[in-house]
């Protein structure tokens, strides 16, 4: 076993790095110093309480023990271990009073006691034994930078997700299992191996043990826990910070503490709150860094930022933002370019005010804008390409962000327009999720209308058995492929029910956001949409369209609405409200047996971006260009 039980509660009661004689130097929330175990002589040697008492460890030797074996091995090596040992628990036990009378020691340093500090510190040293003993929870320390004997200075783990072996762990510390139960009452809810990491407050006893995922599913938030307890206490306080450094993630803090960067916490993926400020405050912050990894929604991650601000000035602390570039953390700048470079980002950016946050935001945003005209190559579309309709893939510069009105005449064949570009956009594009939301029409008779595109049958050839096998085969390849579809969530189809509104729409697609940036949302039949906020504007034209501008201004994606448009003597005549809003406006016109598509802009310097020939299957109505 990697902990000597014998001596644990004498080495939490009686031994402290200061009592060793040797210089020390605060590391993040650790001590180090030279190691005198080798030649030559590094700054490489951890002196850590992750574990429930002091130890120490070299990362360039490897050399660790408890204090008395340092004392054993810096002062006594001669000896025979038993005599060894005997004086180095004499040398500390002789020390004792100069830890009980040092007016500089730090609250977590005392022994706290208690049960349930008992309980979660044997925890923490059973998985992190167990991390000795697993390849995987190696591998995943590798993955993330880290090395096994990097771990233990935080007290790292791995629990396999049997809680068996540490009940038997247990039964040797003395802990009974039904006070394993009360303190870890989550222990036996979670049932898949994670790592696990001690969170502690400010005085150094832990209240809880969080467990991380070790698969990278893409889940924002991969952290549970396994104690019941406060959750806003920010992970990795300390006292005596007057300048702590907010991030998200618990790695982004490690990383940046194991660089030796002091007073870095993590809110664990939460909002930063009040109560997070409180007990800053408490610990001697008289200003924060927080520090965000970019949201790909940035006018919703600015209005966040202005209340963390205003958060910060109720509490009268300074307050500064960074917000890092796209696919940035904390975690990786550290690895990849050093403290230093986290330090002088901190340090040259300028205090927060109302003004000067969006004043950085701005230069921010322009840089942003800029880098990623300049990262897009010539030849490469900036919005999502379309295989079928290439002349206007190629016109558009791909299908992008905004408001798109289309419609037709006949009017029947804006719904085979966006259900053509529907397809495309699916098939040509593995990033995407396509959200159709059919208003006018049961999502049954969009599934048979998109069986059908995709077999070049008509709908009525695929709504029954066909006496032709191959015919029979072809429609079963198509149904297999749009479930492939919804199967991958890369496609949902929606259709009206009696609660669906905007309210109702825009909650549900923050969420759909969140889980799937490459977001593209049809809705076909806008003049069938329920409105029930806007009741400032009298007309329904003025509040829907307004509705869809508030969807894409948060959302920030390509959101293709069908409604209906008239052509009176070559001009479109439709409520002005959409004509007005829009990005662009398709409009699909036949006139003797050919279709015409027209895509223009009020918006944009009233452009005429596309005019082109359009092919339609006389079976399956999916059209294309010609």
């Amino acid at each position: 076993m990697v902990v000597d039980q014998e001596h644990t509660g004498i080495m939490r009661k009686k031994t402290h790095p200061r009592q060793l004689g040797v210089p020390l130097n605060r590391w993040g929330r650790n001590l180090i110093s030279c190691c005198p175990f080798h030649s030559p002589e590094e700054t490489s040697l951890f002196f850590y309480d992750a574990l429930g008492y002091w130890r120490y460890r070299c990362l360039q030797c490897g050399s660790e023990g408890d204090l008395v074996e340092f004392v054993m091995r810096s002062r006594f090596n001669g000896l025979e271990e038993p005599a060894a040992r005997a004086e180095a628990m004499e040398f500390l036990g002789a020390q004792e009073h100069e830890q009980d009378s040092d007016p500089d020691e730090h609250p977590w340093i005392k022994e706290i006691g208690g049960e349930k500090s008992r309980v979660l510190e044997n925890f923490v040293r059973y998985c992190h034994w167990a991390a000795c003993k697993s390849p995987s929870s190696a591998e995943f320390f590798e993955s993330r930078g880290w090395s096994i004997g990097q771990a233990q200075l935080y007290g790292l783990g791995y629990y396999s997700g049997d809680p068996e072996p540490f009940y038997s762990y247990c039964m040797l510390s003395g802990i009974e299992r039904h006070q394993v139960s009360f303190y870890l009452d989550n222990l036996e809810a979670y049932h898949e191996p994670r790592i696990t990491i001690p969170a502690r407050n400010s005085k150094g006893l832990i209240h809880s043990v969080y467990g991380r995922s070790m698969e990278d599913d893409g889940v924002h938030n991969p952290y549970i826990s396994y104690a019941s307890g406060p959750v806003d206490i920010p992970f990795n306080i300390q006292p005596d910070n007057d300048n702590p450094i907010i991030v998200e993630g618990m790695f982004d803090a490690l990383t940046a503490d194991l660089a030796g960067i002091p007073g870095v916490v993590s809110t664990m993926y939460q909002d930063l709150t009040m109560s997070h400020l409180y007990k800053l405050k408490a610990c001697g912050a008289n200003s924060v860094t927080l520090i965000l990894r970019r949201d790909a929604n940035r006018r919703s991650q600015e209005y966040r930022i202005q209340d963390y601000l205003k958060m910060a000035e109720t509490q009268g602390l300074k307050f500064k933002s960074i917000v890092l570039p796209k696919d940035e953390t904390v975690d990786l700048l550290v690895r990849n370019y050093g403290a230093d470079h986290l330090l002088n980002l901190i340090n040259e950016t300028e205090e927060d005010t109302v003004h000067t946050h969006r004043r950085s935001m701005l230069l921010q945003d322009i840089k942003e804008n800029f880098d990623t005209a300049m990262g897009c190559p010539p030849d490469e579309s900036v919005g999502y390409p379309l295989n079928t309709f290439p002349q206007l893939s190629r016109d558009i510069d791909g299908i992008q962000s905004g408001i798109f009105y289309v419609s037709s005449n006949p009017f029947n064949l804006k719904t085979s327009l966006l259900s053509s570009f529907a397809l495309d956009l699916i098939e040509t594009n593995k990033e995407i999720k396509l959200i159709y939301i059919a208003l006018e029409t049961p999502r049954r008779q969009i599934f048979d209308r998109m069986v059908a595109m995709l077999t070049g049958l008509s709908v009525l050839d695929v709504r029954k058995k066909n006496t032709d096998e191959e015919v029979n085969a072809r429609i079963l390849e198509a149904t297999r492929a749009l479930m492939g579809y919804v199967r991958d969530n890369r496609l949902e189809i929606w259709e009206d029910q009696p609660s669906f509104d905007n309210k109702e729409l825009l909650a549900t697609l923050k969420e759909e956001q969140r889980e799937h940036a490459g977001l593209v949302v049809i809705i076909d039949g806008i003049d069938h949409f329920k409105v029930t906020d806007r009741p400032d504007l009298a007309d329904i034209h003025e509040r829907r369209s307004s509705v869809m501008l508030d969807i894409y201004k948060t959302l920030d994606i390509p959101l293709f609405i069908g409604g209906e448009i008239v052509d009176e003597n070559g001009a479109l005549i439709a409520p002005r409200a959409y004509l007005r809003d829009s990005d662009a406006i398709y409009w699909l016109e036949s006139k003797d047996g050919e279709l015409a598509l027209n895509v223009n802009s009020k918006r944009l310097g009233n452009n005429n971006f596309y005019n082109g020939k359009l092919s339609i299957d006389p079976q399956s109505n999916r059209i294309q260009e010609a």
